[in-house]
Order: structure tokens, then sequence, then C-alpha cells
């Protein structure tokens, strides 16, 4: 198969003018311009486009699809306790379609990859029918003062184990994702680090996200300490920042991502660096949520693993990677000027290489070069927005939008193209009926709680 466009971004080097992705048996093994090969049923020629890898979502919630727009205008502890709120209004079957819905919306989005944190395990089956590549991380939650830790484990246990055998044979990864330092206990935090260091589990942990978080477990003041003081849970500050905690507990590794961290410090990046844990940028999410700006600009200085996330559409509202990298430069040059380390073919590569990176897929996916996976999407250039186009790279980031999408492939198996998606088992219209009476009745219990 050939595909060939006005532009081509390998992103392991310079943009090609009139050319072609030859992909065979699933593997890029050409990457160059235009050839004189006819055209035929093997060969496409998408035109004004421009081919590049598949994009990598290094954070997601995709379960929480069918709450999108359900909470608005809220800072970020409200925002988080009505969360928790409405999600005991979804039924198992529920939490399928809100996922697989997001998972259809990835992508037609040109994703090829995410990461996705969840709670019910849905996820899972959204990625592996709608053909992504990417890996699961199985949330951990513990915050109950009688939290048992081999409770816990035997609980986490049965739901990895679970995921294992449906993970076999497709292109998606478990990991394990303790939720964050101030919903799981210090003791189970403690006994999750000897688990997954000793099973080999890649893990997620959301941290320094917010200032309410950062009171709770430094000073126990702020909004968190007063909920848990009126649920009757203890919590006993712990006098720390939650990075300089997650240090000391022996997480920051190569196998550790860590979401947001937009409060720390040149101290913390110089804990990223050194120890080489990735992070997962996530500023439409950090930003929309009143949580601020975090310092991208210094971790790429330092040389930290980054990639980009949407983080869920609930606190995003939408899995468009483009916008995400459009909010990334613009948000680090309006803090740092012209200091800003971010250039439009940057914040490209951290949405694709970089992303690869921070989840340790890079020998397989994040570029277009000979013997890598054929992860891919393609954007048209053909819309009122795009013309003229004279930069690829300024087209993606300050023109660009996910609609713009014509087709996405994995592995070299389409799996998004014209609006239809090839591996799909199963009718979007019966999905999204389904979904419309899901929104039905979480419509009714925010109006009968006067919050709708």
């Amino acid at each position: 198969m050939i595909l060939r466009a006005d532009w081509v971004l390998p992103v392991a080097r310079d943009p090609i003018e009139e050319g072609e992705v030859v992909v065979h048996n699933g593997v890029i093994v050409d990457v160059r311009r235009r050839s004189g090969t006819r055209g035929g049923a093997d060969v496409l020629d998408f035109g004004e486009a421009i081919i590049l890898p598949g994009l990598v979502n290094t954070h997601a919630h995709l379960e929480l699809t069918a709450l999108r727009g359900a909470i608005e205008d809220l800072p970020f502890f409200e925002w988080i306790r009505r969360l928790v709120e409405l999600k005991k209004l979804l039924s198992e079957g529920e939490w399928r379609d809100s996922t697989l819905w997001g998972a259809l919306e990835a992508a037609a989005s040109g994703i090829t990859t995410i990461a996705d944190t969840t709670d019910t395990g849905a996820s899972l089956y959204a990625m592996v029918q709608v053909g992504l590549r990417g890996r699961v991380y199985q949330e951990v939650f513990a915050v109950e003062p009688d939290a048992d830790a081999s409770r816990t484990l035997r609980a986490l246990e049965d739901r990895l184990q679970w995921l294992r055998r449906s993970t076999q044979g497709t292109p998606v990864e478990i990991g394990v994702a303790p939720h964050t330092l101030y919903t799981v206990r210090p003791h189970i935090m403690q006994t999750l680090r000897q688990y997954t260091r000793e099973k080999g589990y890649p893990v997620c942990i959301h941290a320094a996200e917010s200032q309410d978080e950062i009171a709770l477990l430094e000073r126990g003041e702020g909004k968190f300490a007063q909920m848990y003081d009126g649920r009757g849970i203890p919590w006993q500050a712990q006098g720390k920042h939650p990075v300089d905690l997650l240090h000391e507990g022996g997480w920051l590794d190569e196998r550790t991502l860590l979401v947001h961290c937009v409060h720390t410090s040149p101290h913390h990046t110089e804990l990223f660096a050194s120890s080489r844990t990735a992070i997962a940028h996530c500023p439409q999410s950090n930003a929309k949520l009143y949580n601020g700006i975090a310092p991208l600009s210094d971790w790429l200085a330092q040389g930290v693993r980054v990639g980009l996330g949407t983080d869920s559409v609930v606190s995003n509202n939408s899995l468009d990677m483009f916008a995400e990298m459009r909010s990334a430069v613009t948000l680090q040059r309006a803090v740092h000027g012209e200091s800003s380390c971010l250039t439009t073919r940057r914040v490209v590569e951290l949405a694709t290489l970089g992303g690869a990176q921070a989840l340790g897929m890079a020998e397989r996916t994040g570029t277009l070069e000979p013997g890598k996976q054929a992860d891919l999407c393609v954007l048209s250039l053909a819309g009122w927005h795009h013309f003229p186009t004279y930069d690829p790279y300024a087209a993606l980031v300050f023109s660009a939008r996910a609609g713009d999408v014509l087709m996405t492939m994995v592995g070299g198996k389409t799996i998004y193209q014209h609006g239809e998606f090839p591996l799909l088992r199963e009718s979007v219209s019966a999905l999204r009926e389904r979904l419309r009476h899901t929104v039905r009745r979480v419509r009714q219990a925010l109006s009968d709680d006067g919050s709708g």
C-alpha cells in the first residue's frame, strides 16, 4: 500500500513535500518523495493533505465521555466532587457505551495510541473494538480509614487478571493507576509500589494538579481536608509536596507516568529528569479547571520526557489533540515570552514521538520510519482555514482541528476513514441512540438536584 499527499511529516526528519509512505504487512517500509508508481487499488492519493504519525494521547478517561458538558464553570474541588456523584448514575452497559463513543471520537481525531485511566475497565473493550493501540491503567481508590491493603490488592489482581486475558493478541497493554496521594492511603501506596515493581506494571498517578491537593498533603488544610473532616475520615498531613512524597516512596522512575504536575518547582523538574519519570501534560484541562499553567518549557529545557494528553471530555470537552497542541504553545508563550522553547515543530513532536517515548512505545510508534508500525493519520488541507499552507507544522498547530482528519491507521489497518469505522462490529447510530437515553437520565438527575 502506498499513501500519498502534498506533505508527509515523518517527525524523525524534515517534512517531505509531495511525499508518500509505503506500508507492507502493517509496517512502514519507506518514507520518500512521490515515486513514479501509477495509481491503483493499492495507492491512496490524498492530494491536498498531510500524512503524519498517529497522535499519541498520553492521558484520557474515555469512560467519562457520556458526561461531557454536564459539569461546567466549577473550580477543581467542586468539579471533582460533582463528578464523583454523577459517576454513580451509570450502569455497566452505559459505561461501555460511553467509553466506546470516546474511542470512536479518538479514532476520528487522528489518535492512534491512548494511555487511558479507567475505573470500570470499559476502555479496554472500547479500544480493542475500534482498533486503537495503547495502555489501560486500572485505577485504584482507597481513601477510607479502614482501607485494607490485602483486600485492595486482591481486588486489583482480580481486575488485572481479567484485563490480561482480554488484551491477548491486541495492541493494548495494561498498567496500574493509584489515583492520587489524597485518594489512596499511604500504607496502600506502599503496598502498590511493591506490587507494581515486582510484577513490572507501568504506573500512572495524578500529581500536583491543584493547590487544594497540595494544601491537604502539606498542611492538612483546605477544601479536601474540610470534606474529609465532614465525612468523618481522619487525614494526617504528611508535611511534604506530593512529588517529594512520591520520590521518597520510590515511585519516580522510567515506568511511571505522572499526570498534570501543574504546581511543581525547578527542584521537581530535576527529579523528573534524573529519574526519567514521564509527564502527561494536559494544558486545556489544567486551564479550564482553574488549576493554572504547568512549567512545560522548564521540563523540556531539562530533558524531561513529556507527552500531551487531553484528559477526559468532562474537563476538556473534546479529544482534539490539535487544540491541545495549540494551547500548549500559546500558553507557554504567554507566560514565558520569547524564552519559551516551544515551537510548532516541537509541540507536534510532543503529540507524537514525545507521547510514544513517555509511554515506552517509541520503538513501535511515534514517527514515520521504516521498521515502525504503520500508525498514522491523514489531515485534509482543503478547508478555508488551511489555504494557503506554507509550513505544515504551523498548519497542524495553528489551523488544524480534529474534524479535518480524513483517515486513521493503526498497524496498517484503517480504523477510521471518511466517517466510517471499518473494524467496528456494531451500529454507530444504535450506539448514539442508547447514549441519548443515558443523557436524558443524567439531565433529569441534574434537574432534580437543581444543578442542571
